[in-house]
């Protein structure tokens, strides 16, 4: 017999049964297309994880900070720590870790590896990373001539390209000039809040003031006298008197009715060395110069620090007053908790596309701390594997379930075309043949099973993939998917799909394949 006679029984004998094959394709095209389905939205939804998080600047982020070493003992003098009176070892241990807490909460402690311009520098010449930004940053004051009060302003120095979008009016700091950007609300501070100010304010002369503002001697005796920190009520004459108050006070004592004793208590406080190891928290000292106003802000609404991402600089968004990096950097090195150069943390931009965990990696490795987008790409990432996997699963028992229907469809046609198969066995078919005969009805019902489920897949994947990035959109909180689809169908798939479904059908037709290559044609014909 020739291999079109043996398919054409084949294809006859699945027609001449035509409700056991239907129900027998139904369920391989049934398991074909959840198989399909699930491997398509898996792999969809790693593509989703990949395009949304690669697509935005943010992830190319790596933010590094200094790990800030526990108070030890050695550091702290021995009188700070020193336990007084007769208390027992056990109450001793305690109040001299209190006391070592207590003072160390007031002192800079130096990291184990400082985040200084070398190692900024090393992190700088890792490969794929593009730009390394560092920050310095304090409370501050400014003044203006003819402003009545000064203007409160936190001010930062450093990269401020992500400032750029906020300018209503001048331009960002040119490198090397004593200039500064000012935010609209430090305008208004100054008595400067009509909207034509905005432009006139280019060029205005300020005087910017940085560090422990709000402990520096003039507001410690503001705060001394009211009983409060007078914070924006100050206006510039007050300030000037407490300033001049402040620096003639030590040579004024004779005039207050202070006993010898009590005067040269109050001159040991203000002989008293300062301790350049305070923490900035703690410190009252300030350094100021003279600037020239070159660019205006917006302020940041509440809807703007919405759409901020975390790795965004804490320091640009809560800055009212922008110098540049070098000008910046000089006025910042005369505090004495800045003046040896370290930086407390910087904002690496890995370049997009390059190699994001060997970068976090190599900086972990130089013994910083980082903060990144990395770990929740991975662990986004691990959990749609995993529920791809779960789905891939059930997809995989649907199609063992058209299996085993496929071998009760045959095995049953098996038993009902006995006498068929002993007349073809007795005009010369092979057992191999005969054999061939069914296995090739098993590979015809994977091979249509299959082109069916496909077809299904695809068309349920276009009401289901409006569906998905609609609910994804509605989560996105005023941000665009960056995404075109949830379901990725590759070349690949299609052909394993049809593959494997072939293969599954196939072996599932061996045994009663072979059931009826055993029967012998002279039983099969007094079968019938």
């Amino acid at each position: 017999m020739t291999v079109r006679e043996l398919t054409r029984f084949a294809v006859g004998g699945l027609w001449r049964q035509k409700v056991r094959t239907a129900l027998t394709l139904v369920g391989v095209t049934v398991g074909t297309c959840a198989m399909a389905f699930s491997l398509a939205l898996g792999l969809g939804m790693r593509a989703f994880i990949d395009t949304e998080f690669q697509s935005r600047d943010d992830f190319w982020r790596v933010v590094v900070h200094v790990d800030e070493p526990p108070a030890d003992p050695k550091d702290a003098p021995p009188e700070k720590i020193a336990v007084r009176g007769d208390v027992s070892d056990a109450r001793k241990e305690r109040l001299s870790e209190a006391l070592l807490d207590r003072y160390a909460a007031t002192r800079q402690r130096k990291p184990p590896v400082p985040l200084t311009p070398e190692k900024v520098a090393a992190i700088a010449a890792l490969p794929d990373v593009a730009e390394v930004r560092t920050y310095r940053s304090a409370d501050g004051r400014v003044t203006a001539p003819g402003s009545d009060k000064p203007a409160s302003a936190f001010t930062v120095s450093g990269a401020l390209t992500d400032v750029q979008s906020r300018l209503l009016a001048g331009r960002l700091p040119e490198p090397g000039a004593k200039e500064i950007v000012v935010s609209e609300l430090v305008l208004y501070d100054l008595g400067r809040g009509d909207d034509s100010d905005l432009e006139r304010a280019i060029g205005l002369p300020v005087r910017l003031e940085v560090g422990g503002i709000r402990n520096a001697p003039p507001l410690a005796l503001a705060r001394a006298l009211t009983g409060h920190l007078p914070g924006d009520d100050l206006t510039a004459a007050q300030l000037a008197v407490l300033e001049k108050v402040v620096g003639s006070l030590p040579a004024k004592l004779d005039a207050f009715d202070l006993t010898p004793a009590e005067r040269l208590e109050l001159q040991k406080l203000f002989t008293a060395k300062r301790d350049d190891d305070e923490r900035p928290a703690a410190s009252g000292a300030t350094v100021a110069d003279e600037f020239r106003v070159c660019g205006v802000v917006r302020v940041l609404t509440r809807e703007d620090r919405k759409k901020l991402g975390p790795l965004t600089p804490w320091e640009v968004t809560r800055a009212n007053v922008f110098l540049a990096p070098d000008t910046g950097g000089a006025l910042f090195a005369k505090l004495p908790w800045t003046k040896e150069g370290a930086y407390y943390a910087a904002d690496v931009r890995v370049r997009p596309g390059g190699d994001l965990p060997a970068a976090v990696a190599a900086i972990e490795g130089m013994g910083f701390r980082t903060f990144s987008a990395a770990k929740w790409f991975t662990s986004a990432k691990r959990e749609v594997t995993l529920i791809a996997m779960g789905l891939n699963l059930f997809a995989l028992i649907a199609l063992f379930v058209a299996a085993v229907g496929i071998t009760n469809t045959l095995v049953t046609s098996v038993v009902e075309r006995t006498a068929e198969i002993g007349i073809l066995r007795a005009i010369g078919a092979t057992r191999a043949q005969i054999q061939g005969m069914f296995l090739t009805e098993g590979t015809f019902i994977g091979l249509l099973g299959s082109a069916l489920g496909l077809a299904l897949a695809r068309a349920l994947a276009v009401p289901a993939d409006v569906w998905v990035q609609g609910i994804m959109q509605s989560q996105m909180e005023g941000e665009t998917l960056h995404s075109t689809t949830i379901f990725v169908f590759p070349l690949w798939l299609w052909l394993a799909s049809v593959a494997f479904a072939v293969l599954l059908t196939t072996a599932a037709a061996y045994y009663p394949a072979r059931r009826a290559a055993r029967i012998h044609p002279i039983e099969a014909l007094r079968y019938g």
